[in-house]
């Protein structure tokens, strides 16, 4: 179940496929992060992601909890790439560029590796597959953070952190 899903530029206004706001001949940028975090009661898993145009405006942000039994940050990762594939395309992107902080996932996309588990390569077939739905996808390894990083990471983060909260028992419940 997805938290939050907007889309916004920056200066507020919102860009629509229909209104002919999404440029298909413009490059977008993706951004995508993919966290766990072991807790008492488990593993606890989000994600973030972020689409920017060319002048980086943030034009699409998601963030969501993720459940599975054994989520592994590659999982993590991975999930939101195909999140973030899928929303792209569901906008009428044509042309992105796929911002990487992560050398395994960047490994694994650009094919230089195989998936060891049979769920890593269930998720890069179903993000190979999207990709193929785009007139050209690139993929770059981003190894400083920028603004739009930062916010993909963020947004991954505020899942964790509500998913916490909602496992927790409000303070009043703990002294009954």
């Amino acid at each position: 179940m997805e938290k939050e899903r907007t889309l916004e530029r920056e200066d507020g206004s919102k860009p629509s496929k229909s209104s002919g706001d999404i440029d298909p001949h413009m490059d977008y940028m993706l951004y995508f992060k993919g966290l766990t975090r072991e807790e008492a009661t488990g593993v606890l898993a989000g994600f973030g992601v972020a689409i920017c145009d060319q002048r980086d405006s943030l034009l699409f942000q998601m963030k969501g909890p993720l459940h599975a039994s054994a989520i592994t940050v590659l999982d993590a990762e991975l999930t939101a790439l195909k999140r973030g594939l899928t929303e792209a395309v569901r906008l009428g992107i044509k042309h992105i560029f796929i911002i990487c902080d992560n050398k395994p996932v960047f490994e694994l996309v650009m094919g230089r590796s195989t998936p060891e588990k049979v769920s890593i390569s269930l998720l890069m077939s179903d993000v190979q597959r999207i990709r193929q739905q785009l007139r050209s996808s690139v993929v770059v390894l981003m190894t400083t953070e920028d603004n739009q990083t930062k916010l993909a990471y963020k947004l991954a983060t505020e899942t964790l952190v509500s998913e916490i909260s909602i496992r927790i028992p409000p303070a009043q419940n703990l002294f009954r």
